[in-house]
Formats: C-alpha cells, sequence, structure tokens
C-alpha cells in the first residue's frame, strides 16, 4: 500500500513539472520581445512608445486614397487625396486641420527616381515643388527620411497630392506620418503607397 502511494505522489509531481515547464515555455513564445519591437522601429523610424509628438495619436483621423496612377510620357504620376472626415478641434473624436504630412519610400525605390512633386486643393490646379528625401525635425513621430507634402486640409474638403516618378513600381502598404494642431498632433499610419519594385501585378481569375 505504502508503494502504490509512493508511485502515485511520484506521478502527480512528475505531471505538475511537466505541465509548470509547458506553461512557462509557452509564456516565453509568446511574450512579446523589446529587441523585436526596436528593430521595427529602427527600420521604420516610427516612435513606437510615443507615437505622437503631442495630442493624441489617432492614425484613422485622416482619410488617405490613392487616386490614380497613370502613365504620362514616360513617366508615372501617383496622385492622393486626403480629407478630415471630423473636423473639429482634436476634441471629443474630431480631428484639427491636417498642416502637412509625409511618406517612406519602400526600400527598393531610389529616392532619385521621384523628380517632380505637385499639391491642390481641387485636384485641378497644381502647385508644384521639388521633393526631396531627409528627415523631418518638425514633428517626432517618424524619424527616417521621408517625402514630405508641406500643405494640409481645410474643413472636411479634399486636398490632392501628386508625385512624379521616372520608374514603373508597384502599390503597396507603406508607412506615412501627419502632422497638426496641438489637439490632433503627430501620428503614424499605413496606406496604400509607392510600394515596391516589379510593376503593377496582374491577378487571373479562374471561374
Amino acid at each position: 500500500m505504502k508503494t502504490q502511494r509512493l508511485i502515485i505522489f511520484a506521478t502527480v509531481a512528475s505531471l505538475l513539472m511537466m505541465t509548470s515547464c509547458q506553461r512557462d515555455s509557452l509564456e516565453e513564445t509568446f511574450s512579446p520581445k523589446e529587441d523585436a519591437v526596436t528593430v521595427i522601429t529602427e527600420q521604420t523610424g516610427v516612435n513606437a512608445k510615443k507615437g505622437s509628438s503631442s495630442g493624441t495619436c489617432n492614425p484613422d483621423a485622416y482619410v488617405i486614397t490613392l487616386e490614380s496612377r497613370t502613365q504620362v510620357n514616360g513617366y508615372w504620376e501617383w496622385v492622393w487625396s486626403v480629407y478630415n472626415p471630423n473636423p473639429g478641434n482634436g476634441n471629443n473624436g474630431t480631428a484639427q486641420g491636417l498642416s502637412h504630412w509625409g511618406m517612406q519610400l519602400a526600400g527598393c525605390v531610389n529616392p532619385a527616381s521621384v523628380t517632380g512633386g505637385a499639391y491642390s486643393s481641387d485636384g485641378q490646379n497644381w502647385s508644384s515643388f521639388s521633393p526631396s528625401y531627409q528627415p523631418d525635425p518638425s514633428q517626432g513621430c517618424m524619424t527616417t527620411p521621408v517625402i514630405k507634402f508641406d500643405f494640409g486640409t481645410s474643413g472636411s474638403a479634399k486636398s490632392y497630392y501628386k508625385l512624379v516618378v521616372s520608374q514603373d513600381y508597384s502599390e503597396g502598404l507603406v508607412p506615412g506620418y501627419y502632422k497638426s494642431g496641438s489637439n490632433t498632433g503627430c501620428c503614424t499610419f499605413y496606406f496604400t503607397g509607392i510600394g515596391g519594385c516589379g510593376g503593377p501585378v496582374e491577378i487571373e481569375v479562374v471561374e
């Protein structure tokens, strides 16, 4: 009888030890690692801890849409629109007017291939500028080089932004940032931008 108790006790102790080891292994597997966060931050230049240099970071404060990507005289013109769906003072779910915004380029995109830029309040009459790929010191939520559009929004009206590119790049999700008033602040987001090389991907639908 004593032998049976010892066997049962040893079996239970062994099971408890196995369960504890499995739990520790799972925690180690699924616990976020600080090093992983650091790598992401270094690659994108995003201030992962702060997200916003002032105000509350809301990545959905503005709606950014790729309106067109067309070939014109051997170049490709990319046009985006930006609008504020909830204009206000930055409180209670509203967003202040956009001051400016910018984007990163995908790793395979040559910044020198971006040969021109422009912005517009109506998508018809454009004001040209010379794009540069460098950090924007006016904000702290994205510290890597960016192409900056120094033009904002008014109310809920759309503003339009254009880049002229000498090479054929494909669409893809890329990091962007916006800068607004003191309440809405600065924030990062992802949007459909100049995301890769090799031109557009054709999808064949098989019925």
